[in-house]
């Protein structure tokens, strides 16, 4: 099956990338981000695509991280499989989004269902979000007494402010999509289903690329006030990460979240 699929629309500005492991609520593994890099080189080889809409097979936006492969590193017996574990996902992970932010075309989230942890950071580093109603985002960080990753520390301050951001991310509690879109994560929320909803928001998405190219030079004009740098941010996002999974307290705490 592949991870992801690609499909170009609106006479090929419109390059359409969902994340396809709808039976694992599209959690991004290994191959997965693996998938999403050779999806975006594809991308940017065509000078023709001024936009990205992401989105999610099935009734899940994205999961975040493989909760499976987080439950088999703590059941190994081995302390320091967990923080190995999330050392190399992150890694996977932090390239996927890399590639698509520095990809050039504007980036749009159609979310079609949940978002959490991970798919909340692939959800604030697009330009634009737009939602179905029963797209609920959830940090989840906290919850399992992690910090964040996927950006999420770069992009949410900039969407809603950083007080804002840190409760979000320290209450760890679901946001919905009605507030999202009062906070500004989302510019819309549809009531559409399936292909629908992608028809929809590739509608919204024609004013926003009637400019061609000069969209792209905005976008990126505007990106890189952005400091410190993003691949700067993912890095410390990482490394925090992966010590606290190093504790034996996250990994007491972790183990008891998941039910094992």
């Amino acid at each position: 099956m592949n991870l992801v699929m690609l499909d170009e629309r609106l006479d090929g500005r419109v390059a359409v990338l969902t994340l396809n492991r709808p039976d694992a609520t599209n959690a991004i593994d290994d191959d997965m981000a693996l998938a999403i890099v050779g999806a975006v080189a594809k991308i940017t080889a065509s000078p023709r695509v001024e936009a990205v809409l992401l989105t999610g097979a099935g009734r899940v936006f994205c999961s975040g991280g493989d909760v499976g492969v987080f439950k088999a590193a703590l059941s190994s017996g081995d302390d320091g499989e967990l923080a190995r574990l999330l050392d190399r996902l992150a890694t996977g992970i932090h390239g996927a989004l890399e590639a698509l932010v520095n990809a050039g075309p504007l980036l749009i989230a159609a979310v079609n269902g949940p978002a959490t942890g991970a798919g909340l950071g692939f959800v604030c580093a697009c330009d634009f979000a737009y939602a179905r109603p029963a797209a609920t985002l959830r940090p989840g960080f906290s919850k399992l007494g992690l910090s964040p990753d996927t950006g999420t520390t770069q992009f949410l301050p900039r969407i809603v402010g950083a007080r804002k951001a840190l409760e979000l991310l320290i209450r760890g509690d679901a946001i919905t999509p009605e507030a999202a879109t009062a906070l500004g994560i989302y510019s819309e929320v549809i009531e559409a289903d399936d292909a629908a909803f992608i028809d929809t928001v590739l509608e919204r998405i024609k004013p926003l690329i009637a400019s061609g190219r000069a969209a792209c030079e905005t976008r990126r004009l505007i990106r890189q006030t952005m400091a410190p740098g993003l691949h700067e941010q993912l890095a410390a996002e990482q490394a925090s990460l992966v010590a606290l999974a190093s504790s034996p307290l996250v990994t007491g705490r972790l183990k008891k979240a998941l039910g094992l």
